[in-house]
């Protein structure tokens, strides 16, 4: 696997606590990809309108859901919100290049495909990372399948909105340090959107980060496990594009009910 280099000074500060207040954290641009840190100090507590939304309901408590649906989602965050084990691995790479849709990272490593050109071509460095929840509430869900269904399925749901706000934390955290030095951060980009397959994009991702470190792996389909797990990448430079959002470059979105109540949510 590539080590990323130094991404100089800003690398050392987006790793400040959640909500801007600055701790002791290891500066992530001395360490190789086999020594990565993990951060685990995440605070992360879904809602019951977050689980109604992904399983799918049209609305939230405030609205006209079904009250069984809304007892459920109280359920599983009751049931679930104790077995989050949030945990992300990320390494911060200054860029040294950019040819043929190919990104070039200090230390060897690389991005390449057209979603990366379209995004990544402005900036200095990038952040690549893997989040997970951890195993505990996937195992919890999948013992209750036999005996409630029902239940295991809005676990399951818990489970996607626990690892929806890891990300937005992770991008937020990264996105506040990037500001403080007056640069911009990307959209996050994750392999599978449009421009970057799957397959390409977890195998560039992987040798970037010691995933194995947070508890993550890679089958060979190159689906992560946990499942409850995402991986992605954030450009950083003065001029990068901050357009988009990944909805727009996800196969399913033209026919995503979630991706519709997301649009009619912010007008």
């Amino acid at each position: 696997m590539s080590a990323c280099g130094s991404a100089g000074p800003r690398a050392s500060t987006w790793l400040a606590g959640p909500g801007g207040s600055h701790h002791e954290a290891p500066r992530l641009e001395t360490k190789p990809v086999d020594a990565a840190v993990v951060f685990r100090d995440w605070d992360l507590r879904p809602n019951v309108d977050m689980v109604l939304r992904a399983l799918g309901a049209d609305s939230g408590r405030a609205g006209k859901g079904s009250p069984a649906a809304v007892g459920l989602a109280e359920e599983a965050v009751t049931a679930g919100q104790g077995l989050l084990q949030p945990a992300v691995v990320a390494a911060s790479c200054a860029v040294t290049g950019l040819r043929h849709q190919r990104l070039q990272l200090e230390g060897g490593g690389y991005l390449a495909g057209p979603l990366i050109n379209e995004h990544l071509y402005g900036a200095r460095s990038v952040v690549a990372a893997v989040c997970t929840i951890g195993p505990a509430l996937e195992t919890e869900a999948s013992g209750w399948f036999a005996r409630d269904p029902a239940l295991s399925v809005a676990l399951d749901a818990l489970g996607s909105a626990a690892v929806d706000m890891l990300v937005a934390a992770l991008c937020q955290r990264v996105g506040d340090e990037a500001v403080a030095e007056g640069l911009q951060t990307t959209m996050p980009l994750s392999p599978g959107l449009t421009g970057w397959p799957v397959a390409t994009g977890q195998r560039q991702l992987f040798a970037l980060v010691d995933a194995s470190s947070a508890g993550v792996t890679l089958t060979g389909s190159y689906m992560m496990l946990p499942r409850k797990s995402a991986s992605l990448v954030i450009g950083i430079g003065p001029q990068v594009d901050r357009g988009g959002e990944p909805c727009d470059y996800c196969s399913m979105a033209a026919t995503c009910r979630y991706r519709q109540r997301r649009v009619s949510d912010h007008g």
